[in-house]
């Protein structure tokens, strides 16, 4: 049942953020929201303060009201949906999307990213995600897609410094940066002076793991921290064909053991980056 509780308390943390994220966005308060769906505002308050949940019904009805994208509006019924079909937030390949994570992105303390091939998505520059990256079916998707990511990037970085300041660990596997070679010099130091500025920010740490193969796989890990709005710690992984959000202590301890590997295993990006130079210049002397 623990684990059971736990996967609830993150439904509904996140539902009620994206409620709120939506009406801060349409720049309503409750009785705005009250009269537009119908509702006493008494109903409205609790749907805000996480006390209770609208219905799968009602969720579509607020988003239509407040304008969410569809996309966005049918994972929040989805979501809501799983608090009755089982224990645990699973979306296969046609419903899986980063909409938890987003939201985290704007509630939890403190972020854990790591991905063996390439630099965490909101690390990205616009020029490694459209010359870098592979291309879609559909090129206006991968526009999209790098929208998303600014997007993403723009919220969580707009939080240092703040009352509600985040840390973010984001480790990097040093065959990333073989990649820069296919962009031109200009986009290149860019990317990498990005990457030392994120490094720089209070709280933030850019690490570059020499070993990638250490832990071959994927994840983000999201702890709380006590932030309001924030809901239990958590880990996002995907595979190829559906994505989870793993709340069980005995799975959030091993990606901490992990983390552990990886840190045992990393530079912090200026030290890789000076090393780096001085490697090349004893390679290739002029």
């Amino acid at each position: 049942m623990a684990s059971s509780t736990r996967y609830e308390k993150l439904i509904k943390a996140y539902l009620t953020a994206e409620i709120n994220a939506l009406m801060k966005e349409k720049g309503w308060i409750a009785p705005h929201l009250a009269k537009a769906v119908g509702k006493h505002v008494n109903t409205i308050r609790p749907w805000m303060s996480g006390a209770r949940l609208p219905d799968a019904g009602n969720i579509l009805l607020i988003c239509e009201r407040l304008g969410a994208d569809p996309a966005r509006a049918a994972y929040m019924q989805h979501v809501r949906e799983q608090l009755t079909m089982g224990p645990e937030v699973v979306s296969d390949l046609d419903k899986r999307n980063l909409f938890i994570v987003e939201a985290s992105e704007r509630n939890y303390g403190k972020l854990v990213k790591w991905n063996p091939v390439l630099f965490p998505s909101f690390a990205q520059t616009e020029a490694f995600h459209m010359e870098l990256l592979p291309d879609p079916e559909d090129p206006a998707r991968k526009i999209e897609h790098w929208k998303r990511k600014e997007r993403r990037s723009d919220t969580f970085f707009g939080r240092i410094g703040s009352d509600d300041s985040p840390e973010a660990e984001l480790y990097l596997p040093a065959t990333a940066f073989t990649f820069l070679e296919r962009l031109a010099s200009r986009e290149r130091h860019r990317q990498v002076e990005w990457l030392l500025a994120i490094d720089a920010m209070p709280g933030c740490e850019v690490q570059v793991v020499q070993s990638p193969y250490l832990v071959p796989f994927a994840f983000e890990c999201f702890k709380g921290e006590g932030r309001p709005g924030a809901g239990p710690d958590f880990v996002y992984v995907e595979t190829l064909d559906q994505s989870r959000h793993l709340v069980d202590p005995e799975k959030l301890a091993l990606y901490d053991h992990r983390r552990s590997l990886l840190r045992a295993d990393a530079q912090r990006i200026g030290r890789y980056l000076d090393g780096r130079v001085h490697q090349l210049a004893e390679e290739h002397p002029q």
